[in-house]
């Protein structure tokens, strides 16, 4: 019974991560600007997350930990402070941040120095992967193109709307209201909207039912 509870143990130990903690310290930074004309894009929702995870035998369970929310000031810019979480439990770790900029008419924000990128060793093409790597450097200024279509504002809300859903509505109001304000200049009903009527309904139905 003891040899099966140690092979137990040295299996779930061998699942840990080399490290407990979110994958960098920060502070994040950086300048946003039109791809177009490279001015700077003032009002952008910028939204950072990190999640929780736990090893398992069935693989690493998700979930959300802790967010930041922010607008870009006139000159563009943004800054997301410094955060570190640590468990005392092995199997827990944390990935993030996560990053959504957001601006009702522009698309997915891109960072022109991975232009050649192919050419560069291996290493710095590692270290600069994620957002969370590259947005701890000084100086990187961030461009966001213009939609001119409402078929890619439309492919463009539809492509985000999976990826911040972990975040707590609550706790992305500034996002939530540009999103709203997006979907409704693009003929969409509210999300709240029909939250309301799913629940309402749910009522209705349970009042019928008893």
């Amino acid at each position: 019974m003891r040899k099966s509870a140690l092979i137990v143990l040295l299996s779930l130990l061998s699942l840990i991560p080399s490290r407990s903690r979110a994958e960098a310290a920060g502070p994040w930074q950086a300048q946003v600007v039109s791809a177009e004309t490279k001015q700077p894009l003032e009002g952008v929702v910028v939204l950072a997350w990190w999640t929780r995870h736990v090893q398992s035998f069935g693989g690493p369970s998700e979930e959300y930990r802790d967010s930041h929310e922010v607008l870009t000031d006139k000159d563009g810019r943004f800054t997301i402070p410094s955060r570190w979480f640590f468990s005392l439990n092995p199997l827990v770790f944390f990935r993030g941040p996560f990053f959504i900029l957001f601006k009702p008419g522009s698309g997915r924000f891109g960072w022109p120095g991975y232009q050649g990128s192919e050419q560069w060793p291996n290493e710095k093409r590692d270290a600069l992967r994620t957002a969370a790597q590259l947005l701890q450097l000084s100086g990187i200024v961030l461009e966001m193109p213009r939609l001119e279509s409402v078929e890619q504002r439309r492919a463009y809300l539809g492509s985000l709307e999976g990826a911040y859903l972990v975040v707590p509505l609550e706790r992305r109001p500034l996002l939530q209201r540009v999103i709203e304000e997006e979907r409704r200049a693009l003929g969409y009903r509210s999300h709240v909207i029909r939250s309301l009527n799913r629940q309402w309904s749910a009522l209705c139905l349970g009042r019928t039912e008893s």
